[in-house]
């Protein structure tokens, strides 16, 4: 159908080819939540090429980190070094969008009234305490999430992605595991989304219909009781009828159950397994292009031989995100464009990025040494 080469447009965002690098937790920040030079040079190597980067996930309040040095947007100070970061990023030529999130039970503890926020007081680490969401503390989540959107636009940002993936903050809510409330904002998919809605709503309040909002969501959790296909695109559609304008489709690959001092907690992650295909998720992302005809973007071992170039060719995919292979070797994506494939530096799929960030330390990779060794304090 296309080629990689060919450009997209997304509610008048321009993507110069259908290559994106998609959200990357690095823990390169500070715990102020600020941009630091490590984050900018991360993102100026792999934006040279790329049509489009979404930055890591930011967080709308200082309770809703996902590691320690998150990045964020939940104060307007915080703005400047995001406009450095946007710019940085644009002058390459990519799209900019930025990723928005509260990690709810899944934050990293450091206080404040919103750790450990979730539709159910369902629990995910056994240093955070989950508690069950007041109506008023939902309205004051959906603020935040508008007022990071605002601040993202003054940034300089293309787009913003709400993330509504891998059982964070609004993912909780949209899973029927995590999500048992008898209100409005629980029981059947409609319900479990209401909260995703009115955070959409009240961006779209604050920005007007012209501004591109991305949505990243799970197609499938692979655990009992988890998101099924069927309700992923139930969702999906609902979101569309909002006003969203791309769906960027993930999901939660693998997950275990843990138990510490008599509390049991999920263990999840969105990594494929190191057995599993290139391009394994691909035709869940095809499934939400076939039910909502909104632009989508596909991950999962993209950055591998010619898959890539094989999934926008031959199916309706609009965008392909290389995620840890552009860890290991930042100029994947340029390789790709331009035929040089076999000199790409290969992923081991060793995890070793999943697991610093899992220990709270600068993500690290085993084959490229050029990463920064430890959170910067600048």
């Amino acid at each position: 159908m296309f080629t990689l080469h060919d450009e997209v447009i997304i509610n008048g965002m321009r993507l110069r080819n259908r290559v994106a690098l998609p959200p990357l937790t690095t823990n390169y920040g500070i715990s102020q939540g600020d941009v630091t030079t490590d984050i900018l040079q991360f993102y100026k190597e792999r934006s040279k090429e790329v049509g489009l980067v979404v930055v890591e996930a930011s967080a709308v309040r200082a309770d809703g980190c996902l590691v320690p040095n998150s990045l964020g947007l939940w104060e307007d100070r915080q703005v400047t070094g995001m406009r450095h970061l946007a710019d940085a990023i644009k002058k390459l030529g990519a799209a900019a969008v930025v990723q928005i999130n509260h990690a709810g039970a899944r934050c990293f503890p450091r206080g404040g009234e919103m750790q450990g926020a979730s539709p159910s007081g369902f629990g995910f680490r056994p240093d955070v305490t989950p508690f069950a969401m007041k109506p008023k503390q939902i309205d004051q989540m959906v603020a935040d999430f508008a007022d990071a959107a605002v601040r993202a636009v003054e940034a300089g940002f293309d787009g913003v992605e709400i993330h509504g993936a891998h059982f964070y903050l609004i993912s909780q809510f949209l899973s029927p595991l995590t999500n048992r409330r008898q209100d409005h904002y629980g029981g059947d998919a409609r319900a479990r989304a209401t909260f995703a809605v009115e955070i959409i709503r009240a961006i779209r309040q604050k920005l007007g219909r012209s501004y591109p909002i991305l949505f990243r969501l799970n197609a499938v959790e692979k655990v009992e009781g988890g998101q099924t296909l069927d309700n992923a695109l139930a969702v999906s559609r609902f979101l569309a009828d909002e006003g969203v304008d791309a769906l960027d489709v993930s999901l939660v690959a693998q997950s275990t159950w843990r138990e510490v001092e008599g509390r049991r907690f999920l263990v999840a992650s969105s990594a494929l397994q190191k057995e599993r295909p290139a391009g394994a998720n691909v035709s869940l992302a095809v499934k939400v292009k076939e039910a909502t005809g909104l632009p989508v973007i596909a991950v999962g071992k993209l950055g591998q031989g010619d898959v890539a170039a094989e999934t926008v060719r031959d199916l309706p995919i609009d965008i392909v995100a290389i995620g840890r292979q552009m860890i290991a070797d930042p100029d994947t994506a340029g390789k790709i464009l331009t035929g040089r494939g076999s000199q790409i530096v290969p992923c081991e799929e060793c995890m070793t990025c999943f697991a610093t960030i899992g220990r709270g330390t600068a993500m690290a990779c085993k084959v490229n040494s050029n990463l920064p060794k430890t959170a910067r304090s600048d």
